[in-house]
């Protein structure tokens, strides 16, 4: 009241008088100005915070009507739904994009900005991400487009959600607290108006007591906020300018708010204007929390910018690195070391990808510490840099073993805590493997910079790479280029030259020309004469050829019927008759001789003759002359010597059959005219003096000690049809033949024979061949085929086994020795047959081999080894040709075979006899198992019989039958007691009955099943027992042979177990031989067969027919292609056809083409019967689809061979 105090008096009064009226003017002016405060705050209410809200709420509405929509059109997969979709996401998003730029033009606040412009950033990766959903969508990889949704879509979703849910919290924020503050308006002017009213109605000296009192304390109050303002508002300032200097580290301090006790405000306007002062306190409050907010959101924006710099930074600086012209080792090692400082790496190692060995090898490293177990290469997924190189992706590993890249200093080193694996890829393709350790754990920004990195620093290797290739190939191209500079000079020269040639040369053309036309009008003439001399030649040929038929189809005859007298089979001829019988069916074999001979002779003449050049074993070669005419030398009791001296080469270039024949023939003549002494065979190498030949030659010398050829008449014996002695009375006969032929045939391989001889002295004959044949030569036989050479009819004829074909390896067959225990191998590949040769070596046999059925088969029957290893895939003849041949022969039938094969029919094999059965391919213990089973088989003197026969008597017999000194039987009279002994001992063969009564026989084959396989015996079922085709079918899969008693079967039983017991035929009775042989040639295979015989010699279907009917067969007789079909036709149930060739109507040829045609005799065996008068009959007769060939005249046991082998099956 002091103030009032010193007032004057009328002011006193004035103040006293008026205050009633000052009071209630008052009254109308507070409640007309807080009626229109409240008014706009209403507005601003409304204006501002209602309608911004709306606009937020209408967007935030349309974006979850958005990403609804989107997972629709991923679900539909219908068109029409996904088109209408799409429809509705355009119309969201133009909805918000509408109320987002509505709230843009409403009055701004900075924390309403920062929101839009973070709206802003987020809505078109937002629109993007949904663009590329919508596509994959449409497209109908649904799982894609839901995945790109989760992982990309729905946080961008997330981050507008939140961004509108702020926006709507900030504004709901404003809205109620514009309404608080209206609200207290209201109340305040209600308080004021009844203060009024009140202070009207109070006067006197309390109204001035009131007015003082309402008018001083609140204007204090106002003085204090006010002055509190104005402090804060200086420093506001000084903040504001250091900010917009760039200053971000400056924390902004909030105003505090004016807390008033509205108790004791007034009511007056000193009262309002402190209320008023308080609003202003709350204002400048929101202002320093907005301006702090401002700051914060500043801090983040420069860290994220300060974040790019460094990533591009970092970037930069390594493509500097990588843009450099460096070497590969320069570029890895700087690039290295950079991204260890760059990072704070403190270890790090680079890898190469090597594209030939497929893995990683060492290529630079960065403070790592060589030792024993470091990874100098790595293979694809192995550690943490293959696994990263394998996947192809960034791998970071935390928790690093103690001994993994360890980081060292010179006082000491530590493990890193954390290791960076990342795979550098270009366009694809592996380059390399960075490895990084650190102390610290790599952040996002680190693991982002590799990711930037790797790219180019697998580009800036890669380019490396590429560059130092690009200059070693630049090096290369400048060398040629060089050199192709030279090489054009030196061209240049030469065309000069050779244009001074070339003018010289169109001088002689002219001269040249002039005796061409000479030459061309001789060659007339000669062409002429050549096609003549031609013609002349066929006409010979033909002539030749059909007297060759016609001369050997009586011949046919002669010899088939004389040696079927020759044999005298029924024993009703005397020994005369049967000695006339053999000189008929040699004059036969003579007579054949000669016709061979004029035919080749025939060949050499007309120059048709023809060689087929191939390597040939010296070694080999004589080995086979001094097997073949040994014996022969022996029997005329004669020395016989083969010498190869030293420095004769292993092999010759040369036609291996033309040499044989040569050979054969002077080593024929030499034992035939040579009646006491010796024959000799010398090779060696001739020196140049000896040499009669312009090229190195390799000599073979034979020598007798005969009654020796006159000078005179050394020219006369080669020619043809000329003897030395060529009288009436002379002592050898002999068509002359030979030695023409083997001169012709020396001088066709370049080579010559010359003769060294006087009358009664001996002769000594030396054949000269060239040790290669010329490349001119090979050029002119490349192509041509062989035709057969035979010897001097007179010639002593060598065992037929002395054909065989060169040894395809070095064998043991030269070297052999009689009773020596050997092995033959059957195989036809070659480096197979020798792993095998060798081991049959190291366990002390002599090895044979053979690359063909049909040599194995001859080569059985000439050696008779131990044992056989064969295979069946052969060429020529097939393994089961070569089984049933040796096992039809009873000379080889004992021979222990083993099968070693790629097939699968071990049952087929064992039923044929065989020992044992292995399929390829095969380790060295099996082999070793192979061997064990031959020389266990080979070892055995007694072979063990268990014969299971429930009857006494039926044992007692089989017994009587079956006994041999090197066969221990045992007997067993039912099936328990044949289990039993089964268990305990080792059998050889078993001989079943199957009507047991303890237990049946197809019990005890299930018994013996589960043995082990070298316990199970081959098993003989010979019961009385009538099977079933379902029995039949049980058995076959446990027995090899089934035998039915009846009164052959003794015979086929001794035949099987015989077979299976691999005895040997002399150690068996005369009698049982016989029964053997019996079952062999006709009940087992040739019996009651049918054979379609096609001839047109009645002669040789009668004898023919006579020799099959001996073995019981049922003969069709047929004389043309014709009448065979005919027969077939009316008899199609034919078991063979031996067909003739030559023949009117319808040759062979045709019939067999059309007996093929027939789907019924598809698979009927068709052996052709010809004349063998030209080359390659053989292959016409199979071409045109015959089963095998035989040449006449018919060899009768070679005959029942082929019968055998092609009926065996039926």
């Amino acid at each position: 009241m002091g103030w009032y105090a010193n007032l004057k008096i009328g002011k006193k009064l004035v103040l006293g008088f008026v205050s009633v009226i000052v009071i209630s003017g008052l009254v109308g002016i507070a409640g007309i100005k807080g009626m229109g405060e409240l008014d706009g705050m209403l507005v601003n209410l409304y204006g501002t915070t209602l309608v911004s809200t709306v606009y937020v709420n209408e967007a935030y509405t349309q974006l979850i009507m958005h990403n609804r929509r989107i997972y629709r059109h991923i679900a539909s997969g219908e068109k029409g739904v996904e088109e209408q979709v799409a429809s509705q996401l355009k119309i969201n998003e133009m909805a918000i994009s509408e109320a987002m730029g509505k709230y843009r033009k409403t009055s701004l606040v900075p924390t309403e900005t920062e929101l839009l412009e973070r709206f802003n950033r987020i809505w078109p990766e937002y629109l993007s991400v949904t663009a590329r959903i919508l596509k994959i969508s449409s497209e109908g990889r649904n799982r894609e487009a839901v995945a790109l949704a989760e992982n990309e879509g729905r946080p961008l979703f997330y981050k507008l959600n939140d961004t509108l849910a702020e926006l709507v919290r900030y504004n709901l924020a404003e809205g109620k607290q514009q309404n608080d503050e209206a609200e207290r308006l209201f109340h305040a002017i209600r308080y004021w108006m009844i203060a009024l009213i009140l202070a009207t109605v109070a006067i006197g000296a309390a109204m001035s007591f009131f007015i003082t009192r309402s008018v001083v304390s609140p204007l204090r109050q106002v003085l204090d906020a006010v002055l509190s303002i104005s402090e804060g508002g200086e420093e506001k300032a000084r903040l504001a300018e250091a900010i917009s200097s760039g200053d971000l580290s400056q924390d902004v301090a909030i105003t505090e708010r004016l807390r008033l006790d509205l108790d004791t405000v007034p009511k007056d306007e000193a009262g309002m204007l402190l209320k008023a002062v308080a609003g202003l306190s709350d204002m400048q409050s929101s202002v320093d929390a907005a301006f702090s907010r401002m700051t914060e959101s500043l801090r983040r924006s420069r860290k994220e910018d300060q974040e790019r710099d460094w990533l591009k930074t970092g970037t930069n600086d390594l493509n500097a690195i990588l843009r450099g012209d460096r070497r590969v080792g320069e570029m890895v090692e700087q690039s290295l070391a950079y991204l260890c400082e760059y990072l704070g790496a403190g270890v790090g190692a680079f890898y190469f990808y090597n594209d030939n060995s497929r893995d990683l090898e060492i290529g630079a490293t960065y403070a790592l510490t060589r030792r024993k177990n470091l990874n100098e290469r790595i293979v694809m997924g192995e550690g943490l840099a293959g696994e990263a190189a394998k996947e192809r992706k960034v791998i970071c590993l935390t928790n690093v073993p103690p001994d993994y890249l360890p980081i060292s200093s010179a006082t000491g080193e530590s493990k890193p805590l954390n290791i960076a694996a990342v795979p550098l890829l270009h366009n694809d393709r592996l380059v390399g493997v960075l490895e990084l350790g650190s102390f610290n754990e790599f952040m996002d920004k680190e693991l982002e910079f590799l990711q930037l990195a790797r790219e180019g620093l697998a580009i800036g290797i890669s380019i490396s790479i590429s560059r130092k290739q690009i200059d070693e190939l630049l090096e290369q191209t400048q060398a040629q280029t060089e050199e192709l500079r030279v090489q054009q000079e030196e061209l240049q020269q030469t065309n000069e030259e050779l244009e001074e040639r070339a003018q010289m040369l169109e001088q002689q053309r002219e001269q040249i020309r002039a005796k061409n036309r000479e030459v061309e009008e001789a060659s007339l003439e000669i062409r002429r004469k050549a096609e003549e001399l031609e013609r002349v030649s066929t006409y010979k040929s033909e002539f030749l050829a059909n007297m060759s038929h016609e001369l050997r189809t009586p011949l046919n005859s002669l010899m088939i019927l004389s040696s079927l007298l020759r044999e005298n089979r029924d024993g009703n001829l005397t020994e005369k008759q049967v000695e006339y019988a053999a000189t008929i069916n040699s004059s036969g074999n003579d007579l054949l001789n000669l016709i061979n001979d004029i035919l080749d002779l025939s060949k050499i003449e007309s120059g048709r003759l023809e060689f087929n050049y191939e390597p040939l074993s010296v070694q080999t070669l004589f080995g086979q002359i001094r097997t073949m005419f040994a014996p022969i030398a022996e029997q005329r009791g004669l020395a016989f010597d083969v010498a190869i001296e030293e420095g004769v080469p292993e092999e010759i270039t040369t036609d291996s059959q033309r040499t044989q024949q040569i050979l054969k023939n002077l080593i024929s003549n030499a034992c035939k005219f040579t009646t006491s002494g010796e024959v000799t065979v010398r090779v060696f190498l001739p020196s140049v003096a000896e040499n009669p030949l312009n090229a190195p030659a390799i000599a073979v010398e034979v020598a007798d000690t005969g009654v020796g050829i006159a000078v005179d008449k050394h020219e006369l014996v080669f020619q043809a049809f000329q003897q030395a002695d060529g009288t009436t009375s002379r002592r050898f006969g002999g068509t002359g033949l030979g030695l023409s032929i083997s001169r012709q045939l020396a001088r066709g391989l370049h080579g010559d024979i010359l003769l060294q001889s006087n009358e009664g002295q001996g002769s000594t004959f030396t054949l000269y061949l060239p040790l290669a044949p010329s490349p001119a030569t090979r050029e002119l036989h490349k192509d041509l085929s062989t035709a057969a050479v035979v010897p001097d009819r007179d010639a002593v004829n060598p065992d037929a086994s002395a054909d065989l074909a060169p040894a395809p390896v070095q064998d043991d067959r030269e070297r052999l020795l009689p009773g020596e225990r050997s092995i033959l191998i059957i195989e036809d590949d070659l480096n197979f047959a020798g792993i095998l040769m060798d081991m049959v070596r190291k366990r002390g046999f002599a090895a044979i081999v053979a690359a063909d059925g049909e040599s194995g088969i001859m080569l059985a029957e000439r050696f008779l080894p131990s044992a056989i290893i064969l295979d069946v895939m052969l060429p020529k003849v097939d393994g089961w040709g070569v089984m049933r041949s040796l096992k039809g022969d009873m000379k080889t039938r004992h021979i222990p075979v083993h099968f070693l094969t790629c097939l699968e029919d071990r049952q087929k094999a064992m039923s044929m006899g065989a020992v044992g059965f292995l399929k390829k391919p095969v380790d060295s213990e099996q082999l070793n198992q192979l061997f064990g089973t031959i020389e266990q088989s080979i070892s055995r003197t007694v072979r063990k019989l268990l014969i299971v026969e429930e009857s006494r008597d039926e044992a007692n017999s089989m017994v009587d039958l079956l006994a041999e000194r090197d066969v221990a039987i045992t007997v067993a009279v039912s099936g328990r007691e044949a289990i039993e002994r089964l268990t305990g001992e080792l059998f050889d063969c078993v001989v079943l009955d199957l009507g047991l009564s303890d237990i049946s026989g197809f019990e005890v084959l299930a018994k013996m099943q589960e043995l082990d396989e070298p316990l199970r015996p081959p098993v003989i079922i010979h019961s009385g027992k009538e099977l079933t085709h379902e029995d039949e079918h049980r058995l076959r899969n446990y027995a090899e042979s089934i035998i039915i008693k009846g009164a052959k079967s003794p015979e086929r039983l001794l035949n099987e177990v015989t077979l299976f017991l691999h005895v040997v035929e002399g150690g068996i009775a005369p009698d049982k031989q016989r029964m053997i042989r019996q079952a062999l040639d006709s009940e087992v295979i040739l019996e009651g067969k049918k054979v379609l015989i096609v001839d047109d010699d009645m002669r040789n279907i009668f004898s023919l027919s006579s020799i099959l009917a001996e073995k019981n067969m049922q003969v069709v007789e047929a004389e043309n292609g014709v009448e065979a079909l005919e027969r077939l036709n009316e008899q199609p149930d034919v078991d063979v056809v031996l067909m003739d060739i030559m023949m009117p109507e319808m040759d062979g040829y045709t019939a067999i083409r059309k007996i093929r045609k027939d789907a019924r005799f598809a698979k009927l065996p068709i052996i052709a019967l010809t004349a063998k008068a030209m080359k390659g009959d053989r292959d016409d007769c199979l071409k045109a689809g015959a089963s095998d060939y035989i040449p006449k005249p018919v060899e009768v046991e070679k005959l029942f061979s082929l019968l055998r082998v092609w009926l065996y099956g039926n």
